[in-house]
């Protein structure tokens, strides 16, 4: 394939704690020449977990390349491995907690916050943005998700002038975490408005052919949620797609008024969209299980299912991909 040919490709990646395992995989394995050769990287964006591997890949892209990008995605998931003895058992009993039938949640605030202080050292160590190019390459763009919790409002923060505190914030899981302050306002994780973010790329000076999104939690679940732990499982997962269903639906929206609507050609471009997802059942309180067992598994999930983007099977939407639309339940129709 001519360089000039290549598709110009954005990668939004979702949320979701030691799942993220699975993202770094996937983009360690896009990253390989076999197939970079076959896309341009126009932009990356992320929220929480997501976020972490979108600024370690760009992190490497803009200052020494693929194998810089790489390396970094497996540096930073190999340190946050529980691997000695006292961290192993920390986290194997956080674990078991978190799977208790009953919620036992205290305020961040009445303790250190050891995650947060974990996640910027393994930042600082991996990602140094003090070493990055000044001033740092508009391509690929980077964009960050959060939550600004006085506000109510979403939030994107850009590569260009991305801080540490910008990109915790984006993971600061309430009760977990407290709240970042970056710059004049305090925020919370993305998951609760823009999971990744994903429209800005149609405002991107080279707007892309493909939207490429790594989605993290499941879509569908076949059993009822009965018992506390089960219930906050599933409202988390779905409140970690519905802000990801909203974007997409806009693009495609855009795109299909684009096809009836010949006077839109100039202003928008037709964006394919494709969607992978972790093919796991993991519980939610594995996302914040930090075993080398979880973790490595992930890892090379995500290496397996890194192709599927190439193949037709990713296309979006689809019957069991996120919801396009509202769904009428067939007695409604009876009536």
């Amino acid at each position: 394939m001519k360089r000039e040919e290549r598709p110009k490709i954005a990668i939004a990646c979702q949320g979701g704690g030691s799942h993220a395992a699975f993202t770094a995989g996937l983009l360690s394995r896009l990253l390989e020449p076999q197939f970079v050769e076959r896309y341009e990287l126009v932009a990356l964006s992320g929220t929480s977990g997501g976020a972490m591997c979108a600024a370690l890949a760009w992190a490497g892209l803009i200052s020494d390349g693929i194998e810089d990008a790489r390396a970094r995605l497996a540096g930073f998931w190999r340190d946050l491995e529980a691997k000695e003895p006292v961290d192993a058992a920390m986290n194997f009993w956080s674990v078991w907690f978190a799977r208790l039938p009953v919620t036992l949640e205290m305020s961040p605030y009445l303790f250190e916050p050891l995650a947060e202080f974990t996640l910027r050292a393994l930042l600082e160590k991996h990602l140094r943005l003090e070493r990055l190019p000044a001033p740092r390459p508009a391509l690929p763009k980077l964009l960050v998700g959060a939550t600004n919790i006085q506000s109510g409002d979403r939030t994107v923060f850009e590569g260009l002038t991305l801080s540490y505190d910008e990109l915790v914030a984006s993971a600061a899981v309430p009760l977990l975490y407290r709240a970042v302050k970056a710059g004049n306002a305090l925020y919370w994780d993305g998951l609760f408005s823009t999971n990744p973010p994903v429209r800005e790329f149609t405002d991107l000076e080279q707007v892309p052919d493909e939207i490429w999104v790594v989605q993290i939690n499941p879509q569908r679940r076949e059993q009822e949620p009965m018992n506390v732990r089960d219930i906050v499982d599933r409202r988390n997962e779905l409140a970690g797609n519905l802000s990801l269903a909203q974007e997409l639906y806009f693009i495609e929206r855009v795109n299909r008024l684009r096809a009836r609507h010949g006077t839109l050609h100039a202003k928008y471009k037709h964006i394919t969209i494709r969607v992978v997802e972790l093919a796991r059942e993991l519980d939610n309180a594995s996302k914040l299980d930090r075993s080398a067992q979880l973790i490595d598994g992930l890892v090379e999930h995500g290496k397996e299912r890194a192709a599927l983007f190439f193949e037709d099977c990713s296309l979006w939407p689809r019957p069991d991909s996120l919801p396009a639309r509202a769904v009428r339940p067939a007695t409604a129709l009876m009536k």
